[in-house]
């Protein structure tokens, strides 16, 4: 966690003026449950800016509130993104900027769409569980070095926050990376994030309730 804090601030510090428009002009589209907040929307902004990726893939679109969120904080990078259900993406008029560089994929599970792209990614973000194929087929398209970032690493059961879909993905891929011959770095999120709404950096307000990142490097 005190990794995840470091970045935070660090990132905040010196991409404040930027984040805050960010903040401001979130293009978040349409209130849907079980889309991304606008926090973590926000750290997504942070982690571009910090990591400037070149050509970045999303597992999981859904309505798109995180595609638009890559897009906005990057310049040039492409986004291919997919989904195995069916295209609920919300398009706003006006945007072309954002939109023309999300590559969408709707009715497309991962296993199929892997076979779709070419390589060269710099940047995954997921929102979905992964499966074995998954993770291999993720390392297969990416570059030696890449940034890893999943989302619902926690999630409410009653009267506790559990592990869920992103705890089980940072699992699935850091053994694999282990297993062949990357080195890793982890910044998981504490579970009080959750209901405080991210991690409060002073004057600035909250950053990230519950992605997970992992940066991999090949030894």
């Amino acid at each position: 966690m005190k990794e995840m804090i470091k970045y935070i601030e660090d990132g905040v510090l010196e991409h404040k003026t930027r984040l805050k428009n960010s903040q401001l002009n979130f293009l978040s589209g349409p209130v849907v449950e079980d889309s991304i907040s606008s926090s973590d929307a926000l750290f997504l902004h942070l982690a571009c800016l910090v990591e400037k990726p070149k050509k970045i893939m999303e597992i999981g679109t859904w309505v798109g509130t995180s595609a638009y969120a890559l897009s906005q904080t990057t310049e040039d990078a492409l986004i291919y993104t997919c989904d195995d259900g069916s295209d609920k993406f919300y398009t706003i008029e006006g945007q072309e900027s954002y939109t023309d560089r999300i590559k969408l994929h709707p009715d497309t599970h991962s296993s199929e769409f892997f076979k779709k792209i070419d390589g060269g990614f710099d940047f995954v973000f997921v929102d979905g569980w992964l499966e074995d194929d998954d993770v291999k087929g993720i390392f297969e398209k990416c570059e030696d070095n890449f940034t890893f970032i999943t989302h619902d690493y926690y999630r409410p059961e009653e009267s506790e926050l559990v592990f869920c879909k992103g705890h089980h993905a940072v699992e699935r891929m850091i053994k694999y990376a282990w297993e062949n011959g990357y080195e890793t770095e982890s910044y998981t999120p504490s579970p009080d994030w959750y209901s405080a709404g991210g991690y409060h950096v002073k004057k600035f307000g909250g950053v990230n309730i519950c992605c997970a990142m992992v940066k991999f490097e090949k030894a």
